[in-house]
């Protein structure tokens, strides 16, 4: 329960993370590019947050998910 509350509690910082990095980086093919600069800028803002990163990647996927099924994300080659 408590991993689940810690990554609760993650969650609105990883909408604005994943969006910054989207915005930046827009193209379509870098998912492992974002997804390692979501983890080391977690990693290097949060001491022990690898502990939790098995979880983190997995609410990173769903967020992902949801952003580009919703349309969040504006296709870019």
């Amino acid at each position: 329960m408590q991993v689940f509350l810690q990554i609760v509690q993650l969650i609105p910082a990883l909408i604005q993370l994943i969006k910054e990095i989207e915005a930046v980086i827009p193209t379509s093919g870098q998912g492992e590019a974002k997804l390692t600069a979501v983890r080391q800028i977690l990693e290097a803002a949060y001491e022990g947050i690898s502990e939790l990163w098995p979880v983190i990647e997995k609410v990173v996927a769903i967020l992902v998910g949801l952003f580009n099924s919703a349309g969040v994300f504006g296709k870019s080659e």
